[in-house]
């Protein structure tokens, strides 16, 4: 359809029939919107269509999948519906919401210029992904006027729906730019990943760059131990330090990870200090979730 062909470099000989069998399964299913690539395609050989459908499967996976079970969704109560776009009364579920140039008042026939993917679930709105015409956004600001309507959807839902009122914006990096606009809506928290308990955000920021200035990662909430003193304090450290992963490069395409434990000694003297310094910032709590790789 004349768009670049991200395959043209590839070997033709490389195989995606796991990927194609993935396709096929979800086809089977017959899922609602789920796109007939060999209809679609079908004046592009074989070989390509396979191609289109690795991918396509990828995209599915990821926007348009629901995490919403059938039953759930059938269960909702629906509630009345409002204006100004505001359908509040659709059911739990995956949808994309259209931002469309109106021809009219009354008219939703325009361009589109913007989609925002949610999901719609018993407690809040969980905004999956945005994409937009990057023209239109470069003056509009296209991501966060689809924030501030899903914002708004919420609060209208809420008066409806009581147990529906947050608003999920998804992970967050502190050191990732094209995070850090998350922030910019408020009063807003950040779940701590060790206590699974919600932190103002301005806390958690303070013991972002307090407690992990390099990597901004650790528990944003003390874990309740035991009156332990400096000696028991200091082995769970050397412990996290003993048991921490290590990834050491790849053989046959394969990482290979290991324990620091099962170095030998002058192995631990190269490991050890770069080990240490990052349970030290990163915390006993949560460094067992890590591998480190090494370069």
């Amino acid at each position: 359809h004349g768009d670049f062909n991200p395959f043209a470099d590839l070997d033709d000989s490389s195989s995606f029939r796991d990927e194609v069998h993935e396709y096929n399964y979800y086809k089977q299913k017959n899922l609602p919107g789920f796109l007939d690539i060999d209809v679609a395609y079908r004046h592009l050989d074989e070989n390509r269509r396979d191609r289109i459908k690795t991918s396509y499967v990828i995209f599915y996976k990821f926007l348009c999948e629901t995490p919403v079970p059938t039953a759930a969704a059938e269960s909702n109560p629906i509630c009345a519906s409002n204006e100004d776009g505001y359908d509040i009364g659709i059911p739990f579920g995956t949808y994309h919401q259209q931002y469309r140039l109106s021809t009219s008042k009354d008219a939703f026939d325009g361009p589109l210029v913007a989609v925002g993917v949610l999901d719609v679930l018993p407690h809040c709105i969980s905004s999956v992904y945005a994409f937009y015409d990057p023209m239109f956004s470069a003056r509009l600001e296209l991501g966060k006027y689809t924030a501030l309507r899903e914002i708004e959807w919420v609060r209208r839902a809420s008066k409806y729906r009581t147990e529906l009122k947050y608003y999920y914006l998804g992970y967050y990096i502190h050191s990732c730019r094209k995070m850090t606009y998350k922030a910019e809506y408020k009063p807003s928290e950040l779940l701590c990943p060790i206590t699974s308990k919600w932190v103002d955000f301005e806390t958690a920021k303070e013991v972002l760059e307090e407690r992990s200035p390099d990597r901004h990662c650790c528990a944003l909430v003390d874990m309740p131990h035991s009156a332990e003193g400096e000696a028991s304090a200091a082995a769970r450290k050397q412990s996290c330090v003993d048991k921490m992963a290590l990834d050491i490069g790849t053989i046959a395409e394969e990482s290979q990870v290991v324990r620091v434990e099962m170095l030998n000694g002058q192995g631990r003297e190269l490991v050890d200090p770069v080990v240490t310094e990052f349970v030290n910032e990163v915390g006993v709590d949560m460094c067992s979730r890590f591998v480190i790789k090494l370069a």
